[in-house]
């Protein structure tokens, strides 16, 4: 009953649709699920994200569904670097999360003369602020996107203005956008170009035996993030 019906359109350490670091307007096919896992470099956390003065890696995990098509929901999972226990005396490791929650909504699907368009916000709902220092992803945004067929090759075209709620995110305000190339060869390759509001990154996506979807990406074409997961359509 589980078959594949899954668009190339991850923005994947958080589980929902988009390029990079970046959101789209793109969505996962109706009543579908991803499960996975990301690596995210320091560069890619928010400035925030600290241990005794300085930033650190790190790693995302997710569990995102699409119940209809016009609509995704994602939790997701950040790993924190703290004393065990919170004891300066005690070894130091991943011994907290940070856990938020993601909503994407598309009330207009793409056509042929107009793109689609979403409403999005990850970290919409969660702690109020305080000792725990949360909404550290918390960030509300409008995307639009549209896709060419060139020669068999898939083009997409994607901008979006972004906000982030905590000023120590400012850097990634404002538009940002990208690129996408799905060659006539491999379908399941997607190619990615993008802004984020502080740099350009690039990366690819490629769906592996239908059902593992594996990213990898460099931010600023220096620093390494990247990571994989499960995709299944439940219908």
């Amino acid at each position: 009953m589980m078959v594949l019906s899954i668009t190339l359109s991850a923005q994947q350490y958080t589980g929902m649709s988009g390029l990079i670091h970046t959101p789209t307007a793109d969505m996962d096919s109706a009543v579908s699920v991803r499960l996975g896992g990301h690596f995210l470099n320091k560069e890619f956390t928010p400035d925030k994200f600290v241990f005794e003065g300085e930033k650190y890696h790190t790693g995302s995990f997710y569990m995102s569904i699409t119940p209809f098509k016009w609509i995704e929901l994602a939790y997701t999972i950040t790993l924190m670097k703290f004393h065990k226990d919170r004891r300066p005396e005690n070894k130091v490791g991943y011994y907290s999360k940070d856990r938020y929650f993601s909503l994407r909504v598309q009330p207009i699907r793409e056509r042929k003369w107009w793109p689609s368009v979403v409403l999005g916000s990850n970290d919409f709902w969660g702690q109020r602020d305080g000792q725990s220092g949360s909404f550290y992803f918390r960030n509300f945004y409008l995307a639009l996107s549209k896709h060419y067929e060139i020669y068999n090759q898939r083009v997409g075209v994607h901008i979006a203005y972004r906000h982030w709620a905590k000023d120590f995110n400012k850097k990634w305000n404002g538009p940002v956008g990208g690129l996408t190339f799905q060659p006539s060869f491999a379908k399941e390759l997607r190619l990615i170009g993008e802004y984020d509001g502080d740099g350009v990154n690039v990366g690819a996506d490629y769906l592996l035996f239908k059902h593992f979807l594996i990213q990898a990406a460099m931010q600023r074409g220096r620093y390494f993030s990247g990571g994989m997961c499960l995709t299944l359509n439940l219908l």
